[in-house]
């Protein structure tokens, strides 16, 4: 559950490379990749009727309510996504297993996108940093993965130093069948 480095072969087909390119590039697609990214995760709501910045907003309050729904699920305190990456251990045990379990689907989201071609510094609802498509991937399926990997974690181990919510992840990510469904997910948004 790590990524540190990707190569190539010299006869690499960067046909994906140029399609992501061209639909980031493409003003038009480059929001309706940004809005079917949101249908996974608003099923029912009318993305077209929100610009992608109230969509932005919309997502930070489903998650923010999922939180508050796992740890009352789970029995585990929440009070809030907070963490400082100068000192990881001002940073309660949740807030820790979060992060510990994010980090690990970014790895696994960046090899798919690496191995597949994906240009992984250009992300349709992200845009800053150098992972903004790392990101948009990775937000697809936290829901189903990192929430509840690190409140299970923390509620059967609260002292967890990341062996547990790693391996809990590992599961989910074998359930959810995630090196099977990542890539078809992102054949047919940037199609």
């Amino acid at each position: 559950m790590r990524f540190y480095a990707f190569g190539i072969t010299p006869n690499h087909d960067n046909l994906m490379s140029r399609k992501h390119a061209a639909a980031w590039a493409d003003k038009k697609k480059h929001t309706e990749i940004a809005r079917r990214m949101f249908v996974q995760r608003f099923p029912g709501v009318d993305v077209q009727a929100h610009s992608i910045a109230e969509l932005r907003g919309m997502e930070g309050l489903r998650v923010r309510a999922r939180y508050a729904e796992l740890g009352q699920r789970y029995g585990v305190t929440w009070k809030g996504r907070n963490y400082d990456k100068s000192n990881w251990n001002l940073a309660d045990n949740i807030n820790r297993a979060l992060s510990t379990a994010n980090a690990s689907l970014y790895a696994l989201c960046a090899a798919v996108v690496c191995s597949l071609g994906y240009l992984p510094s250009l992300g349709f609802v992200h845009d800053g940093g150098t992972l903004p498509f790392i990101y948009d991937v990775a937000d697809l399926y936290k829901d189903i993965t990192t929430f509840p990997a690190a409140f299970q974690a923390v509620r059967q181990d609260p002292d967890d130093r990341g062996d547990l919510v790693r391996t809990l992840l590992k599961e989910r990510v074998e359930q959810e069948k995630l090196l099977q469904r990542i890539p078809k997910n992102l054949e047919e948004l940037i199609a």
